[in-house]
């Protein structure tokens, strides 16, 4: 019964965080109110998904809002950053395509470098809030590292697309699903996506991981060594194992050298102490002398 409720008991574990994610997306919801603040937000709800990712025992409370002030002027630049720019080339993208008459003269080969442009913005709402809660730098280095990590990592940005957008496809073309979905989106569905987000940006940053032994003592690993030695579990109990055994034929090795030190000790031993047929001889010899002397 009590390895039932252990905490690190799998499905403990699983419970524990789907209440972390409940709560971080309250965190989440109510500190986003003002809009401006998304940004530092965004940072506060990576720093704790990352953290559940990583198998840290974290206070989501605490964790959340030391993120939220620490990145607070990072988060708020970038924010306003992919906010003013996003809606400046979707405001040119809908004039392209739906006010043709409002331009004079062809321009719809516009569309290509304000696409490029967006995309790059993209690429920065999708990495760069997990890299400043993840690492110290400066803010125009981390967008420079957003667009080398999207490069780098091109399937993990595809999929981050689509964690993003897909309520969203649903929202559109499920009417049924709007009101479940609206509710969903308060109460799971933003921690839930930054989740899933962070299990790809784990791997991308090269973050390690807490694992646990069967013994219940900690260790790190990264996404390499998981996935060049999916055993790396058993083969680190083997080697406690092996070094035990070590240490135990050492021990007996150091106890037969005792043995063997105490043996010559006792042989050293008889050989200083008189034999007591010399003594039976000595008697002899001085009785032959007396009697000589008469």
């Amino acid at each position: 019964m009590n390895g039932a409720f252990n905490s690190d008991n799998p499905f403990m574990r699983l419970l524990t965080n789907f209440f972390n994610l409940m709560f971080v997306n309250l965190l989440f919801i109510f500190t986003s109110i003002p809009v401006i603040t998304i940004g530092p937000s965004l940072c506060g709800l990576y720093k704790v998904c990352l953290c559940i990712v990583s198998g840290e025992d974290t206070e989501v409370f605490k964790t959340y809002f030391k993120e939220f002030k620490s990145s607070f002027w990072k988060g708020l630049g970038m924010w306003l950053i992919v906010l003013s720019t996003s809606a400046f080339f979707i405001y040119e993208l809908n004039i392209i395509y739906f006010h043709e008459d409002l331009l004079s003269g062809d321009i719809s080969f516009l569309q290509y470098p304000i696409w490029l442009m967006l995309l790059i913005v993209i690429q920065i709402f999708l990495y760069g809030f997990a890299l400043l809660a993840s690492f110290e730098n400066s803010l125009k280095k981390t967008m420079i590292n957003c667009l080398l990590l999207s490069i780098k990592n091109f399937p993990t940005t595809i999929m981050l697309v689509v964690i993003w957008l897909f309520s969203a496809f649903l929202f559109a073309n499920i009417p049924d699903w709007q009101y479940m979905l609206i509710g969903f989106e308060l109460f799971f569905n933003f921690a839930l996506r930054a989740y899933l987000c962070s299990i790809f940006l784990h791997k991308a940053f090269g973050l390690k991981k807490i694992r646990y032994r069967k013994d219940g003592s900690e260790y790190e690993e990264s996404w390499e060594e998981e996935d060049e030695d999916p055993d790396h579990e058993s083969d680190g109990d083997e080697e406690d194992s092996e070094d035990g055994e070590d240490a135990s034929e050492d021990d007996d090795t150091d106890e037969s050298d005792d043995d063997d030190d105490g043996s010559e000790e006792d042989i050293s031993d008889e050989d200083d102490q008189p034999d007591p047929e010399d003594d039976e001889d000595i008697e002899t010899d001085t009785e032959e002398k007396e009697s000589a002397d008469d």
